[in-house]
């Protein structure tokens, strides 16, 4: 259960942030003060922080201060009428994370609630090395073989360097567990730690997202952002599928790795941040740099020291304590009982080459323990992991459909959106822009590249024929990106009988 704090003297806002997180795993604790919200931090720091700029006791930044210096590790959102934006802008400048305007859109908040707490537990809950299966941290480096060994020392030698770190290895092989370690060995981790997928975000968008703008620096642009990297300074920023950021990115990045400053999109005002920077990749950046396709500078800067992550199929003597450490964590998660697997299911999984790594492995052992009823884990329960048959698993390679297919975006529950056919998705951005503005969208920035990126997938899918191996390929994302964003904005695949 995570905790959020808000601070606010109106009730009816307490009561608001009670009634939308009421059916989640959120616990709301409400604050009327700068000394009770103080009080609150002091005996039980909550996970997040939701704080009014005008309170009875102090203004903002006064009590934003007095928090961040009772424990700097809880992510603090400044919530404002317009009026006030700039004090919160200060308070971000400062160290919060975010702000929200007020009247406060109920989308909006729920993100930045849960992108808070997420940052909460990627600073606050350490990455264990070679855990006992009954450690209480699900994130945790495991194994015990010659090149697993070898990840371990990398990251004692370059923890405390203030170095950039590439990180590498193939999707699911725990670059982000590799990450989130050296900061918190490095003398940085008591400051932020950020984490921001290349791949996950449109290039128009990645460099608001890592450098902030201005108010009207581009259509939707209605307030100020601050980027990553201002919230970063003093701590440590990990950019995630670095080699699909696009050219025009790669060298504002590389400017800021050498100079430590930049500006923001639509800005002229030279920002300064101290922010170490460590990237991952699952592609061959080398290869890429003699195809001109990533700056060879840019490359050699992130590179000051290289961690290499083994592929699960070259770790085959850590593949039984991996599921011992994921069936402990199921069963709680599951309320089941399973302590061993049968010896026919543990010679099924070393005889899979795990393309989807770690990652996969632990997916496939959660759905064998949602199939079993008793103690023992059956091979009968885990899906079938032939060849044949990968494009049944979720981190496997995709393969054709046998039946024509037809890609329909499916609108997500409770959120009232049109479902998009290929007609539709030729409206064009200036449109879509308008057509929100006309309904007097209040998140015209997330509804637009939302419905951009539906139309995209959408359209793309449909030349794939349904191959999502295919459909990564040309959008130049990978294949989890697109499984995570196929979830995220709702877009289904449905099987249609060719009558013909």
């Amino acid at each position: 259960m995570s905790v959020l704090l808000v601070v606010d003297d109106e009730p009816a806002v307490i009561a608001l942030f009670t009634h939308i997180f009421r059916e989640t795993n959120i616990l709301i604790e409400g604050a009327s003060t700068v000394r009770e919200a103080l009080a609150i931090i002091e005996e039980c720091p909550p996970d997040a922080v939701m704080l009014d700029v005008v309170l009875p006791d102090g203004n903002g930044l006064d009590a934003f201060r007095q928090m961040h210096e009772a424990n700097p590790q809880v992510p603090v959102v400044m919530m404002t009428a317009g009026g006030d934006s700039e004090t919160a802008i200060q308070a971000m400048q400062m160290g919060a994370m975010d702000y929200l305007i007020k009247p406060l859109s109920v989308n909006e908040l729920e993100k930045i609630v849960r992108r808070a707490i997420e940052v909460r537990r990627l600073m606050s809950e350490s990455v264990k090395l070679e855990p006992e299966a009954s450690s209480g941290s699900q994130s945790a480096l495991i194994g015990r073989c010659a090149e697993m060994q070898k990840v371990y020392k990398s990251i004692g030698r370059v923890a405390s360097q203030n170095i950039s770190v590439l990180i590498r290895g193939e999707s699911g092989t725990g670059k982000e567990l590799v990450a989130r370690a050296i900061f918190q060995f490095s003398p940085r981790k008591d400051k932020p730690f950020l984490a921001v997928n290349c791949a996950a975000i449109p290039d128009a968008l990645l460099e608001s997202e890592l450098f902030g703008h201005e108010k009207g620096a581009f259509t939707g642009a209605d307030r100020r952002r601050i980027g990553k990297f201002e919230q970063c300074h003093g701590g440590t920023l990990f950019l995630d599928e670095i080699g699909d950021m696009d050219a025009q990115l790669q060298s504002k990045l590389l400017r800021v790795l050498q100079e430590k400053n930049f500006q923001r999109v639509g800005g002229t005002e030279t920002i300064t941040a101290d922010v170490r920077v460590v990237a991952a990749t699952h592609r061959n950046l080398e290869q890429m740099c003699s195809q001109q396709k990533f700056r060879e500078d840019l490359f050699y800067r992130l590179n000051g020291f290289t961690i290499q992550l083994p592929p699960l199929r070259e770790r085959e003597s850590d593949l039984e304590l991996l599921v011992e450490f994921f069936l402990h964590h199921a069963n709680e998660e599951l309320s089941k009982k399973i302590t061993r697997l049968e010896p026919a299911a543990l010679e099924k999984l070393r005889n899979y080459p795990w393309p989807g790594n770690v990652r996969e492995l632990q997916s496939v052992v959660r759905q064998a323990m949602v199939q079993s009823s008793g103690s023992i884990l059956l091979a009968d329960f885990f899906p079938d992991l032939s060849d044949e048959a990968v494009g049944n698993s979720s981190f496997s390679a995709d393969y054709p459909l046998e039946e024509p297919v037809a890609i329909v975006p499916i609108p997500l529950p409770n959120h009232e959106r049109p479902i998009v056919s290929r007609t539709d998705a030729a409206e064009t951005v200036e449109q879509l822009i308008d057509r929100h503005r006309v309904a007097n969208s209040t998140t015209l920035y997330e509804d637009v590249v939302d419905e951009v990126e539906r139309k995209l997938i959408a359209v793309v899918l449909d030349e794939s024929n349904g191959n999502q191996s295919e459909a990564a390929k040309r959008l130049g994302i990978t294949r989890t990106t697109l499984r995570t964003k196929i979830n995220k904005l709702g877009i289904g695949i449905r099987r249609v009988v060719d009558e013909g």
